[in-house]
């Protein structure tokens, strides 16, 4: 039966008779067309039959039509339909082919020839292990601000009031007429007390 008119009467066929009709096929005028039935039938045993029928009547599919019919024939079809492919693949076409072609060796011979570099990781995958250390915090602006931070030179924690140990005294925040004060100078914000000793703001 010719190409052409099983494609013509494909649609109106019973699938029984469409599989069956296969084994017939001569004058394969299209690849393009033949890659569009094998996508129609519902299994891969079909729709190799019908690919490698057409192959060995002489037909070449392009790389375009090589990925379409990715996924709906047999691993040995495919492949066989790669290296007797018609025109060359682009490097976009080769990342699709990767998807559905699982020889490594295939790959890098249409790689090869068709001009495409292809990239390979040469090392085994080895996780990558990160440690982490604890990070050691210093005071909180809340404790700073009430006054409960340690002294850095001491083990001691401040008693909360002026000891007239000015020199030793932890940094503080202090608020007075309008302002703040910061560090250890004692001055009208000092919420030990100041340089009077008193512990009172």
């Amino acid at each position: 039966m010719k190409w052409a008119d099983y494609y013509a009467r494909f649609w109106d066929w019973a699938e029984s008779t469409q599989i069956s009709r296969i084994s017939t096929l001569t004058d394969f005028i299209s690849s393009a067309e033949v890659a569009e039935i094998a996508n129609e039938f519902y299994d891969e045993e079909n729709s190799s039959r019908l690919v490698k029928r057409a192959m060995q009547n002489g037909v070449r599919f392009t790389p375009a039509e090589i990925i379409e019919l990715g996924g709906c024939v047999a691993e040995d079809v495919f492949n066989e339909a790669i290296r007797n492919r018609r025109g060359r693949f682009t490097a976009e076409q080769f990342e699709e082919l990767e998807c559905f072609c699982f020889d490594e060796d295939l790959l890098d011979t249409v790689a090869k020839e068709d001009g495409i570099r292809r990239e390979i990781e040469d090392l085994p995958f080895e996780p990558e292990i990160t440690i982490v250390q604890p990070v050691r915090k210093g005071p909180g602006f809340l404790s700073t601000l009430l006054g409960l931070a340690s002294d850095a030179g001491s083990k001691r924690s401040h008693p909360g009031r002026c000891t007239g140990d000015c020199s030793r005294c932890p940094s503080h925040y202090g608020y007075r007429y309008g302002r703040w004060y910061y560090g250890h100078h004692h001055t009208h914000g000092c919420e030990f007390g100041g340089n009077d000793g008193s512990g009172k703001m």
